[in-house]
């Protein structure tokens, strides 16, 4: 008997959230905590960054090098955001903290 095997990201995700499940009812807090993880990685809310190069190797870089180097590696549309972000032709204006309201008695809980 022949099986196909259908691998999405729901399929995976959910195969996760099993785990997670699991590994708490077994009380391995620590796999518990992998599958949250890699559910996390799946889904783009946690991205692994890596340095690279030495203190002061970048600090040469023109920001139009810079630019040409984020167009290369991430596409025009990305470069041409970034360029407008790093435009600082005019200061920004600082703006006041957000208030954020305290939460009623026990809403953490």
């Amino acid at each position: 008997m022949t099986y196909k095997t259908k691998i999405s990201l729901e399929s995976l995700l959910n195969d996760l959230a099993e785990d997670r499940a699991l590994a708490r009812e077994l009380g391995q807090p620590s796999a518990a905590i992998q599958a949250t993880t890699m559910a996390a990685k799946l889904v783009g809310l946690m991205v692994e960054r890596k340095e690279s190069g030495g203190p002061g190797d970048f600090a040469s870089l023109t920001a139009e090098q810079v630019i040409e180097q984020v167009r290369k590696d991430h596409g025009a549309d990305v470069a041409k955001l970034f360029a407008k972000a790093l435009d600082t032709s005019e200061p920004a204006e600082p703006q006041e903290p957000a208030q954020i309201p305290t939460p009623a008695s026990g809403a953490l809980n």
